[in-house]
């Protein structure tokens, strides 16, 4: 994202998304007390998919923001990828 996004956006948006993965937990939670375990086992392997996806969407501001990130996440800049000397030479 390279700070794309302007600091104060990137802020709301990440606090509107952290109260929506909250959301899913909260519900995961009652789920959990109030149902049976095949129906939680069903419900947490989505709200899985729902949180994976809250995180690749707060992901980038997090790293383009790193005081954004939660109390704990230390987000740093994703290492480049060294090339291989000859690595596209076909011998």
């Amino acid at each position: 994202m390279d700070k794309e996004i302007d600091k104060h956006v990137a802020s709301e948006v990440s606090k509107n998304l952290m109260d929506a993965y909250l959301s899913v937990e909260n519900a995961t939670r009652i789920i959990q007390a109030r149902c049976s375990k095949d129906e939680f086992d069903g419900f947490r392997s989505e709200a899985g998919k729902i949180a994976g996806g809250l995180y690749l969407l707060l992901e980038p501001l997090w790293r383009a923001y790193p005081d954004l990130a939660p109390e704990g996440l230390v987000m740093t800049q994703p290492k480049k990828k060294e090339r291989r000397r000859g690595a596209d030479r076909q011998d």
